[in-house]
């Protein structure tokens, strides 16, 4: 593993920080929300597991912020508008 990539945390830990399983983090990953490296584990032939860039998981929590302040706002003018 290189030296960058030694304080990247796991997939496993990256989900737990975001509130999201695993699996969506893997999902993110592959659609470019999340950016990530897939490292080999040694001694474990086909094991390897995901590291993510922590500046990524930033972006990201930033984004579902966005997300729920627009969705909130959302809400509240349909609540105005409604009779």
């Amino acid at each position: 593993m290189t030296h960058s990539h030694m304080s990247w945390p796991s997939s496993q830990l990256a989900a737990s920080n975001l509130n999201i399983t695993s699996a969506e983090v893997c999902r993110l990953i592959s659609i470019g929300r999340l950016s990530g490296v897939k490292v080999k584990q040694p001694g474990r032939a086909g094991k390897a597991q995901w590291l993510v860039n922590p500046k990524s998981i930033k972006k990201e929590q930033r984004h579902q912020q966005d997300r729920a302040a627009e969705l909130k706002r959302r809400v509240k003018l349909r609540s105005r508008n409604s009779p």
